[in-house]
């Protein structure tokens, strides 16, 4: 009901997992979440560099007349989760894992809250969704382009859905509405559609919009260049509260802003999907080298465009304030009353990001500033020690590399000491990384978890 919905064949950041012996569901914590949301971030980087989302969560920010800021860890008051400050946000929802959830949050919420003033206003709330045939050769910028001329046909001129509503219902009113441009791969290609919340007058039902709209988008398709929608398939309105299983199951906001995240269980791919392909390598489907040919495809199709449209005045007649870019949410702090748990040097950065533990510091600090600082302390002794290759480790802690013995050292090197030793190679470093990557909540909780052999 929702279109072509595809899913990822790999578990997507921040949905569930199961177990295959029990069936048991697991839902992941935030810490889960954000580790796998970093993992696709550095997919990201090696496929698009020297783009801006290559440099966000990597370079300090300017400060305008004061240089670079400092990189600091900070903890929210409210919601109790670490979060990184004084390192560029790029904002992109289409390209940067990381940013894409911060800014797709606020919007969730900003939909609720514009739910909830509609119903209080007494209007009634329609879900629709647009949909166009393709196929696995069509140019995903051309249908894009035909997508945005068949939205301007429906939205002005005497064919326009207002015009034909007020023919049909004189009495009744459209006051608004919230579009979402989404998109997902499969056997027949990109798949991008629209999904709307409509806000119209109490007395408009959703059969009478279906046939309006539907007449409606079939004909701006065929005007504009597609192919003609069908009957079926083209167009649905439904009821707010009763609008798909999948957004049912997360809330109608959550269907409009984290789609990247959907799945169904018919073959395809999410944005994320690809990347997760990349990443794992294991997609009978996608593999590494064409998912990432095809994430390449949709950056640059999807480059500057928007996700979320409000339609003009929907804003001022919900009392809800000026909206705000993606790039400003993404750098705005997580939590504004957060505190500050600690200051990484460049040094303590460079290799945080050479073990890719940067989630894993987020998980230390949100132990506190003594658990963030013994895994600066680890990663630090790891990088400037020898080989580091002894006698195995027979049963490490969960906090220890196996098979690499880390010698104790119980205060950092002050920033800029050069190391005298040689660093590790990318194979041990790869292996460091992917240990602490899989480090569940429960061992991370354990009190010699930060303990150095």
């Amino acid at each position: 009901p929702l279109g072509i919905v595809t899913k990822t064949s790999s578990t997507p950041s921040g949905t569930g997992s199961f177990d295959p012996e029990t069936g048991e569901v697991l839902t992941p914590n935030h810490q889960t979440a954000r580790a796998n949301r970093f993992a696709l971030k550095s997919v990201v980087n090696k496929l698009l560099p020297g783009s801006r989302t290559s440099k966000c969560m990597v370079l300090r920010a300017p400060v305008p007349g004061h240089g670079l800021a400092p990189i600091e860890v900070h903890k929210g008051h409210n919601c109790k989760r670490a979060f990184y400050h004084g390192l560029m946000a790029c904002g992109s929802i289409w390209t940067c894992p990381v940013c894409a959830a911060k800014v797709s949050e606020r919007r969730r919420l900003e939909l609720a809250d514009a739910l909830e003033r509609a119903k209080e206003k007494g209007w009634a709330c329609h879900f629709v969704t647009l949909t166009v045939p393709h196929g696995a050769g069509d140019d995903l910028r051309e249908i894009l382009t035909g997508l945005s001329a068949a939205l301007k046909r429906m939205s002005s001129g005497m064919h326009s859905v207002k015009t034909q509503l007020r023919k049909l219902c004189p009495d009744s009113e459209i006051h608004g509405y919230i579009r979402a441009l989404e998109v997902t791969h499969g056997e027949n290609g990109f798949h991008p559609h629209f999904h709307m919340i409509l806000f119209t007058s109490r007395d408009l039902g959703s059969s009478v919009l279906q046939d309006i709209y539907a007449r409606s988008w079939q004909r701006a398709c065929r005007l504009s260049g597609l192919p003609i929608p069908s009957d079926r398939h083209g167009c649905t309105v439904q009821d707010g509260s009763k609008a798909a299983k999948y957004a049912s199951k997360w809330g109608i906001e959550d269907e409009m802003t984290k789609a990247h995240a959907k799945t169904t269980r018919r073959k395809g791919c999410t944005p994320w999907g690809l990347l997760r392909a990349v990443l794992d390598g294991n997609d009978a489907d996608y593999s590494p080298e064409r998912a990432a040919g095809l994430f390449r495809v949709y950056a640059d199709a999807f480059k500057g465009r928007r996700q979320l449209y409000w339609s003009n005045g929907l804003r001022k007649r919900l009392d809800m304030g000026q909206e705000v870019a993606d790039e400003v949410l993404a750098e705005r702090p997580d939590d504004e009353r957060a505190y500050l748990v600690g200051t990484l040097s460049v040094e303590d950065w460079r290799v945080v990001r050479r073990c890719r533990a940067e989630s894993v510091v987020l998980d230390a600090a949100e132990a506190g500033p003594e658990s963030m600082a013994a895994v600066l302390d680890q990663l630090q002794s790891v990088s400037v020690a020898n080989r580091l290759v002894s006698s195995p480790v027979t049963e490490p802690l969960p906090g220890a590399v196996p098979g690499l013995t880390v010698p104790a050292a119980p205060t950092r090197p002050a920033a800029g000491t050069p190391p005298n030793l040689p660093e590790l190679t990318l194979s041990d470093l790869d292996n460091i990384a992917s240990h602490y990557r899989h480090i569940t909540a429960r061992e991370r909780n354990r009190p010699d978890f930060y303990r150095i052999e």
